[in-house]
């Protein structure tokens, strides 16, 4: 069997802000990361009489201190890593849990993650277990310092200066709200490592600096096998339209104290349901290949752990998605659309979560056009979109912004028009016939999918959801998204001439699209290119038929020929793919052989790639090199062929 080596690993991932994970082969490797790649160390270890020994790396002084505890497996499941170590004193099992059941909203929504440690003596020396995190965790720059503070049930840091929500951005960090730990009576303390043998403990009314002195939370566990309980109180997660709104577990329970207690003591509970999970996804991902398997356990908890659940003040669901690493927009549409495989899988109600801002917005004064909106700002706050409204520095930092005026030049007219109407379809169809949305907006959707049949067939030179390629005119793979949102409106309206209009679209795009090569063109004036035509899936998956299964199999059969190792370029301008649009296009036609070739080439770059970060979806077919994003959502769209 082929070995699975994740170029990085999830340990706790929960959300946009509370996201660590260890970007090395094994644990200690180098210190654990935020998704974004800045330092966020975690401490794992075993006291054998007073002598330390570490399974994870940690700073030094400037030296970073590698293990004494050797790594000997790593596992990764959709909701767990699984360590194990080993030294002459003892063997640890580590797992991570982060418990995203999305058939569970009240336990999805507890930003709560496990740590369990199970330890097989080898000596009859004392041993106690350590597991401690950074305070960095709670802050955004070095000059920023913590206090600690003892809650109801644990001890909790955070930034001296609370300001919650009072800043958004990308590549950006929390400095609000609290890091908890619960481990017991009088376990968890402030300490932090003073050398490679040992740690010091620390005073809890202090205030430290999180970088230069980089106090943890740790706690010191007697027992040869526990849990540890973390959690983050972002005290309000989202500002939605002016509103400050509260984090979703307060349906449930009085305080973040009262929900912290209830996870921690629900562990096995909560556990055993996780692992119920992770064995029906794995036995039917299993079913289409061992690579298959593989890549959708590690890309479930980043795709889940992309997005905010929280809820409007008239009690409506909204699942809001961070673009990682791509501009940190929220709630981004173009962005939602790959990723709804997964969701439309398990819980069909979290996508019409994602949809609702867009329409809210669509339907305010400050919307001027006839098109969808792109997002709707930048998380976490989603006061009206700002994708095209920043100028920005070399570093990406805004430095102006001209509110109210959305500049045309950076939409997506026709990608977004198409998106809306195709996702809400997607909805009606996994979702038990359900269209609430689209019947509460009618009008709104008709404007949209007039849009489509004016401007959707060939389209002008515009954006799509591949902006980093830049604007392309008469795109044949957008102007197939505009003939089936046209065919998705018809049967979401029931107006059957919509029906009548997308058929006739289709067959002229099998005659004008079609190329030398016998597959279909990038654009309709160039009858050399080639592109990954991925949104014709829908045709088969919503059942519309409006295109020839000739023209699905050519297209495989073009593909076939572009595989290089490490996947099929997006299209003929670069040997750059897109991770969640490979897959897409197994969808395209029944084709195993090339289903597991794809699989093959992405397992490779994951394996292979030199560049140590969370899942990305943005790479170069022939070096497996990340050519851009990291723990962005859209890996849910790698579910597609469990539909």
């Amino acid at each position: 069997m082929k070995r699975f080596r994740p170029a990085a690993a999830p340990l706790v991932t929960v959300d946009p802000f509370f996201s660590i994970w260890s970007c090395d082969d094994a644990l200690y490797g180098g210190p654990t990361e935020h998704w974004s790649g800045r330092p966020c160390p975690i401490l794992a270890g075993i006291y054998v009489d007073n002598g330390f020994y570490s399974m994870s790396a940690f700073d030094d002084n400037g030296k970073i201190v590698k293990a004494r505890v050797y790594q000997t497996g790593m596992e990764i499941t959709p909701l767990s890593t699984i360590y194990t170590f080993e030294n002459e004193l003892a063997k640890v099992k580590l797992t991570f849990t982060t418990p995203l059941l999305l058939d569970r909203l009240d336990i999805l929504t507890r930003p709560v993650s496990y740590v369990k440690y199970e330890i097989t003596p080898k000596t009859q020396r004392k041993i106690r277990f350590v597991f401690g995190i950074s305070s960095r965790a709670c802050v955004d720059n070095k000059t920023q310092c913590v206090g600690f503070k003892k809650a109801k049930y644990s001890l909790a840091c955070g930034n001296v200066c609370q300001t919650p929500l009072s800043q958004s951005g990308d590549l950006v960090l929390i400095d609000w709200g609290y890091l908890h730990m619960v481990g017991g009576v009088n376990d968890v303390k402030v300490g932090r490592v003073a050398n490679q043998r040992g740690l010091e403990l620390l005073p809890t009314n202090n205030v430290y600096n999180a970088y230069s002195e980089e106090p943890y939370l740790i706690a010191i566990k007697n027992e040869l096998e526990g849990v540890i309980t973390v959690g983050y109180d972002e005290i309000k997660p989202i500002e939605y339209f002016g509103d400050q709104l509260d984090e979703y577990y307060t349906k449930y329970f009085d305080s973040f104290d009262d929900m912290l207690y209830a996870a921690s003591r629900e562990y096995d509970e909560i556990k055993k349901l996780c692992d119920e999970f992770d064995t029906r996804l794995m036995e039917e991902t299993g079913k289409l290949s061992e690579d298959y398997k593989n890549i959708t356990a590690l890309a479930y908890r980043q795709a889940v752990a992309a997005h905010k659940l929280v809820e409007d003040k008239d009690g409506n669901i909204l699942f809001l998605s961070k673009e990682n690493d791509s501009n940190g927009c929220i709630g981004t549409l173009d962005v939602t659309y790959p990723s709804i495989p997964l969701f439309l899988k398990y819980a069909p109600e979290l996508v019409k979560g994602m949809l609702r801002p867009i329409i809210k917005f669509a339907k305010s004064d400050a919307w001027p056009y006839d098109f969808t909106p792109h997002d709707v700002g930048r998380y976490p706050l989603a006061n009206g979109q700002v994708y095209s409204t920043a100028l920005f520095t070399p570093t990406g930092d805004p430095v102006h912004r001209i509110y109210g005026e959305y500049v045309a030049e950076r939409q997506m007219p026709v990608e977004e028009a198409g998106n809306m109407l195709l996702c809400l379809a997607a909805v009606k169809k996994y979702f038990g016939g359900d269209q609430t949305l689209f019947d509460a907006d009618k009008e709104l959707m008709k404007k949209w999918a007039d849009y489509l049949i004016k401007f959707g067939y060939d389209p002008e030179n515009q954006l799509c959801t591949d902006d980093f390629a830049g604007h392309l005119a008469r795109n044949c793979n957008l102007s197939l998204k505009a003939i089936l949102g046209i065919a998705a409106y018809s049967e979401l309206s029931g107006d059957a001439s919509y029906m009548d209009i997308a058929r006739e679209y289709a067959k002229n795009w099998e005659k004008d699209a079609k190329a030398s090569h016998d597959g279909t063109r990038l654009t309709f004036d160039n009858e050399n290119g080639w592109s990954l035509k991925y949104n014709i899936v829908w045709d088969t998956l919503l059942g519309y038929n409006l295109f020839s299964d000739e023209v699905k199999k050519n297209e495989i059969n073009v593909y076939k020929s572009k595989m290089n190792r490490y996947g099929v370029p997006l299209d003929s301008r670069s040997d750059y793919t897109k991770i969640d649009w490979l897959m897409w296009s197994t969808v395209i036609y029944d084709d195993k052989e090339y289903f597991d070739g794809v699989c093959e080439s992405i397992v490779n770059m994951i394996n292979e790639t030199v560049d140590r970060v969370p899942m990305t979806d943005y790479y170069y077919t022939s070096t497996a090199a990340h050519r851009a994003f990291r723990c962005r959502s859209v890996v849910g769209g790698l579910f597609i062929n469990l539909l």
